[in-house]
């Protein structure tokens, strides 16, 4: 296939957890797809390149995760796999878990992202590491296959993150405190790591916590078996106990449907199906065991991933990327790469699209997000019909122009998101017919939600794609 219908991207995947810190390189392959509407660029494969060696996360005084020897790890994986970072053309550094809650997470998840490639994206967000657990698990791809709806729960060292996939399609998602990490011991079982939401446990057990402390096998299955009970209301929408609600990071799971399977990942898994039985002087052996037990006892039915401690890798590195495409609208390349930016989504209605209208409805929103116009760069989002008429499109850039005058004044970045092919059209009223004739961004049919953040990248193969990574970014701290 030649060039002017496909291309290749190399792509990192690198995953912070709260116990484990691994990278992943992989290929992705672009090729022209013909829809009914338009003509784009989809990944139609994705191939592991290289698969890192799997470390203890690195930290200091159990409050900052370990700079140096974290980039350390890095720079000596990128040596083994023979790539460098001009390699690297997109992925993602996703810090999960309680390390996300870290002092010093924030700026080192951004730190390492420039410092991996040129389009890698600083990720974090229980949320988006239930997303991209589920599809690097292999989860989503089964669910597709076999038309079954799946509940991936991705369990590591601080945090369970659940997805539910229907057919192929994440439709609901949710993460708890639960995890094998949030007590560690040293080799005579003396507390060396106590991670805050284990704290929730204490009058439970009828102890305090305290480093130094020594905690007994019977302690550590009774701490493993309240935490799996509290993981499992959570599962089964059933939380009554006041732990499983002190633990839960996101709204409750509100799917109704029935689940006809169950999927694990993450490095619980490992112990689950009984892939190891190492300890690893914390609580994810006994956590796995107790978890293993409801689901036999509960005759729950069970399916294997085909990846488990590295699912949230994978997914990093596979499944981060899209892309808009030919009728994108790009005034001038040097804009891109932008970093980080909010999306927000006026709400209007289909019949109540005139100038007036939508200039108010972007205002309302701004202020919704307590934003001041002008400020900072949003992206707007706006999903269904705007008009097909160049009157209509008229109405509506003008609209959008009269809402942000300052971010104008200040020759900020305009960025439109459309989930319709409209980006170019749109672009080019706006340049027309309005004063904003420079620094707009309109992309299209990019899946994205308010509250999302993005990162847009400079197109690509002559134009025709435009990288884009849609994430959260939610640093505790």
């Amino acid at each position: 296939m030649s060039e002017e219908h496909s291309l290749s991207l190399i792509s990192a995947g690198i995953d912070v957890g709260t116990t484990t810190s691994h990278i992943i390189f992989s290929r992705l392959k672009l090729e022209k797809v013909y829809t009914n509407r338009s003509l784009k660029f989809e990944v139609t494969e994705r191939e592991i390149l290289y698969k890192g060696d799997i470390i203890f996360t690195p930290l200091i005084d159990g409050q900052q995760i370990d700079y140096i020897k974290l980039v350390g790890y890095l720079k000596e994986e990128y040596k083994k796999a023979n790539m460098s970072i001009d390699d690297i053309d997109t992925g993602a550094v996703i810090i999960t878990g309680e390390s996300a809650k870290k002092q010093n997470a924030e700026e080192l998840v951004i730190s390492l992202a420039h410092k991996a490639g040129n389009f890698v994206c600083a990720t974090a967000g229980p949320n988006f590491e239930s997303v991209i657990s589920a599809m690097g698990s292999g989860a989503v791809q089964y669910s597709k296959e076999n038309n079954k709806i799946i509940m991936n729960i991705d369990i590591g060292g601080g945090t369970s993150n659940i997805a539910i996939v229907k057919d192929g399609e994440i439709v609901d998602s949710g993460c708890v405190n639960v995890g094998g990490r949030l007590l560690a011991f040293d080799d005579d079982d003396r507390i060396v790591r106590i991670e805050p939401p284990i704290r929730n446990l204490e009058p439970l057990i009828g102890v305090k916590f305290d480093f130094g402390m020594k905690v007994s096998d019977d302690q550590k299955r009774k701490i493993a078996k309240l935490l799996a009970e509290s993981l499992f209301e959570v599962l089964e929408k059933s939380i009554e106990s006041k732990l499983a609600k002190v633990l839960l990071m996101t709204p409750p799971i509100e799917f109704s449907e029935k689940i006809e399977e169950f999927s694990f990942s993450g490095g619980i898994a490992e112990y689950i199906y009984q892939k190891t039985d190492i300890y690893f002087n914390d609580l994810g052996k006994y956590l796995g065991d107790e978890i293993r037990g409801i689901i036999t006892k509960r005759k729950i039915s069970l399916y294997k991933p085909q990846e488990l401690i590295r699912a949230t890798v994978i997914g990093a590195g596979q499944y981060t990327l899209q892309v808009s495409g030919v009728t994108t609208h790009i005034s001038d390349i040097d804009l891109l790469p932008i970093h980080n930016v909010q999306v927000i989504e006026p709400k209007i209605k289909e019949k109540e699209l005139t100038e007036e209208n939508i200039s108010r409805a972007i205002k309302k929103s701004l202020n919704l997000f307590d934003i001041n116009e002008g400020d900072e760069t949003v992206a707007l989002l706006f999903k269904g019909a705007i008009g097909g008429s160049y009157a209509s499109l008229t109405s509506f850039v003008k609209g959008v122009v009269s809402a942000i005058p300052k971010t104008i004044e200040k020759e900020l970045p305009i960025i439109l998101v459309f989930d319709r092919d409209i980006g170019n059209s749109v672009g080019n009223v706006m340049r027309r017919e309005t004063e904003a004739e420079k620094n707009i961004i309109s992309i299209d049919e990019i899946t994205v939600n308010e509250g999302d953040f993005l990162d847009i990248d400079k197109p690509k193969a002559g134009g025709l794609v435009v990288p884009v990574v849609v994430k959260n970014l939610v640093f505790s701290n």
